[in-house]
């Protein structure tokens, strides 16, 4: 079981449409894969399953890290109904901030990947929706991965964020909390390639940051909120961008899978 971590240090930088792009590049794919959504939001869950979870949720297996409360969690998605592959997921919503707290203690960041130590599904991927902060949710998402993908949009804000979600990773492996954690690196996200700004930032972010900035580099589309809207794949969207869009996030995927063997 491989899990990544999907993360950012500010809302609005599209998060989530990456996590749902890459959750339906897996199910395409034929990859087994698991997406908790840890973001308070709940976005992820309301994409995946059209509607807010009214059962055992995220906050539930936080709260109480046992086998039978994991396995009641995990709900199989509408998405993957008649697929040859799984997508499940442990739902999120406003309840998370329950366990959450700025100042997480080493027992506290465990929780999560103690939860999923005690799960008895198997999946190839774990993809978990971060919440837009470095509180205590984000930590034990970041304790329980293999690897932390930064999502940044090309904007003035983007490198001061990427930097400080990029050391995080670092910083938690140095100590020990998340002993197996490496960062993979920086998608850019929402890149309007006509846009002078959007070319200026993009080039400061692979100056600065080499190529920890990640290929491809994915444009706003409208089809990424069609779909999403819709609470369907990104694969199975009928719009004028979807084949660029599906193809993106194809190679996305690869990179993601690839840097298992980078361990």
């Amino acid at each position: 079981m491989f899990t990544v971590s999907v993360c950012s240090l500010k809302g609005g930088v599209g998060k989530t449409s990456v996590t749902l792009g890459l959750a339906s590049a897996a199910l395409h794919q034929g990859v087994n894969t698991l997406v908790i959504d840890l973001d308070p939001q709940g976005d992820t869950t309301l994409g995946l399953l059209g509607e807010p979870a009214t059962s055992t949720d995220v906050a539930d297996v936080l709260s109480a890290p046992r086998t039978e409360t994991v396995d009641r969690a995990i709900i199989p998605t509408p998405w993957s109904q008649g697929a040859s592959s799984h997508l499940d997921i442990i739902p999120g919503g406003h309840r998370s901030v329950l366990v959450d707290t700025p100042a997480p203690g080493p027992k506290d960041i465990r929780r999560l990947r103690d939860a999923l130590d005690k799960r008895t599904h198997q999946w190839d991927l774990v993809l978990i929706d971060c919440p837009p902060s470095l509180n205590g949710l984000t930590q034990m998402a970041l304790a329980a991965s293999d690897r932390s993908l930064v999502v940044a949009e090309p904007g003035f804000f983007a490198v001061t964020a990427a930097d400080r979600a990029l050391k995080l990773a670092y910083e938690m492996r140095e100590e020990k909390l998340a002993p197996r954690l490496q960062p993979l690196g920086l998608v850019v996200n929402r890149y309007r390639p006509r846009s002078v700004e959007h070319q200026y930032r993009l080039a400061e972010l692979r100056e600065l940051f080499g190529d920890r900035v990640l290929e491809p580099v994915i444009e706003e589309r409208v089809g990424l909120q069609q779909a999403q809207g819709g609470a369907v794949p990104l694969h199975q969207y009928q719009g004028a961008s979807g084949k660029r869009l599906t193809e993106d996030f194809d190679a996305l995927l690869k990179v993601v899978l690839d840097s298992r063997q980078h361990s």
